[in-house]
């Protein structure tokens, strides 16, 4: 198959977004065989609780163990090919199978095997296992094997950025769903650039500055009408540094796929939302006061997160088929929080609740232009670089990943 015709100055030719073809080799070569962002320790707080996610046409689940680890497994008994566990969470001590009850402990061994012989080799079958990382609370998994080495230089590099909000003390407040009717590429390409924001994102641009979230942070590029931002970035700097908090810009190191920096918040903001005040009154980590700024977190394929004193929102972007993509939302708590006392629902969710509508209706009439027929690749704004930079790691991916 021919991956040629990418200019990542330009949009990707048509068949990109349309073809079923080109669509099942991303999986292949991105999506089973990358580290991707599917979860976080929040979703598992208790030994045995376990959810069942699916990539493609991959089922598997994850689950905390007695000792307190996550471990991933394919969802699929190996007696007779069953889906082992069911329902989206759950908690269990023991996986057992309901087609012949074959059981599982929590770390993939059959210890039950009904029907077989005394002498059986139990140990030969235990469940099919995926790799599974956990970085400052964030879970990545990779569905071929070996994995990537890379991990561990993104372990390294993340950890002291995350460790400040203690993700593991969290939990989920609120988890949204949506499925949007586009290729899963569009809805990343949106998010890698702010030009759009201006004018579709009026909640968002109270509590966010546009620069940084596409525009770039090069201190010699800024124009006058991001000086206001430029000085904020500077005091907060200070701050940043007294109170030990990393932020200096890091962005696709070495050709790694996360680029993160700390960003000062807008109009006195001291979270993400529509006035100057918490959206939870328990702080996380060892923060004592709200912190008016947010540490924001790119990875490719498929996620962006944004990590608050107060709360933090993580993205996961699923693709469903050519044309259908499931982008999930959770926003994070302190794990001790109280809903109705110390955060108000509708008041944590709203930005990010209505960034993610209009975020949806521009990505959907996005891809139907695409589909029109009249569609051809359209030139990419300077400010749209962070888009070219993603284009350009895609078409890496396809002609440079082995299939495995």
């Amino acid at each position: 198959m021919s991956f040629s015709g990418i200019d990542p100055n330009f949009t990707l030719p048509p068949r990109f977004y349309t073809s079923t073809e080109i669509f099942e080799e991303e999986l292949e070569r991105i999506f089973y065989s990358r580290w991707i962002y599917v979860a976080c320790e929040a979703d598992l707080p208790k030994p045995g609780d376990y959810i069942t996610l699916k990539i493609g046409t991959r089922s598997f689940f994850l689950q905390r163990t007695e000792s307190g680890e996550v471990h991933g497994f394919y969802n699929v008994c190996r007696h007779r090919g069953h889906e082992l566990v069911q329902g989206e969470t759950g908690n269990c001590r023991r996986l057992i199978c309901p087609y012949h009850n074959w059981t599982y402990d929590l770390n993939g061994n059959l210890k039950h095997a009904r029907g077989m012989d005394a002498d059986f080799p139990k140990e030969d079958f235990g469940l099919n296992p995926i790799e599974v990382a956990v970085i400052g609370g964030l879970i990545y998994v990779c569905l071929s094997s070996p994995a990537p080495a890379d991990i561990e230089q993104v372990r390294s590099m993340l950890t002291p950025y995350l460790a400040p909000y203690e993700l593991p003390k969290t939990k989920i407040a609120c988890q949204k769903d949506i499925i949007e009717a586009c290729n899963w590429k569009l809805v990343i390409e949106n998010n890698r650039e702010c030009l759009h924001c201006t004018s579709n994102h009026p909640e968002l641009l109270v509590p966010l500055y546009s620069s940084g979230f596409g525009k770039g942070l090069d201190k010699d590029n800024v124009q006058p009408d991001e000086r206001r931002f430029q000085e904020k970035l500077q005091e907060k700097e200070r701050e940043w540094e007294n109170l030990g908090l990393p932020y200096e810009l890091i962005e696709f190191p070495d050709n790694l796929w996360f680029r993160t920096v700390r960003l000062p918040l807008a109009n006195q903001c001291i979270s993400h939302t529509l006035k100057p005040e918490h959206a939870c009154k328990k702080l996380l980590g060892n923060f004592k006061k709200p912190e008016g700024s947010g540490l924001s977190l790119w990875t490719h394929p498929n996620s962006w997160n944004h990590f608050l004193s107060d709360h933090i929102v993580t993205f996961a972007v699923f693709p469903l088929s050519v044309d259908k993509t499931l982008v999930r939302t959770k926003w994070l708590v302190a794990a001790d929080a109280v809903e109705g006392v110390d955060y108000d629902l509708e008041n944590l969710t709203h930005v990010w609740t209505q960034t993610n509508a209009q975020d949806q209706s521009l990505a959907e009439g996005t891809y139907r232009g695409i589909c029109s027929g009249g569609y051809m690749p359209g030139p990419l704004a300077d400010e749209e670089y962070l888009v070219k930079q993603f284009l350009s790691w895609y078409s890496d991916q396809l002609t440079e990943t082995p299939v495995h």
